[in-house]
């Protein structure tokens, strides 16, 4: 009986952490740690997965992908990378104008 409780309970819990994230990306910025959920897996079960924010504050993260039937749940650990969409892409400023590299042949 107990062991139903406690079962209750936490599908309870998931269903209020979880509810309305498909395809989002949710994260604890305090602890690093982010958490997506797909409804479009494909490929293995099991994973090594990762993920790139292109949008401000540019998280990078790496962790573990889980596949169940056509959903997969993507678990890691995140780290700050860079100030820019450059810097997230690992992208370089360029010396040369633009007319300079029109130039170039």
């Amino acid at each position: 009986m107990v062991l139903l409780g406690v079962v209750l309970v936490v599908a309870v819990l998931l269903y209020l952490l979880f509810r309305d994230t498909m395809n989002r990306l949710q994260y604890i910025q305090t602890i690093r740690l982010y958490w997506v959920a797909k409804n479009n897996a494909t490929g293995k079960r099991l994973a090594r997965g990762f993920m790139r924010q292109t949008a401000p504050p540019y998280w990078q993260g790496r962790g573990l992908q889980i596949r169940l039937g056509k959903y997969s749940f993507q678990l890691g650990v995140l780290k700050r990378k860079g100030e820019s969409l450059l810097d997230q892409m690992d992208g370089r400023d360029l010396d040369e104008t633009a007319k300079e590299i029109r130039d170039w042949k």
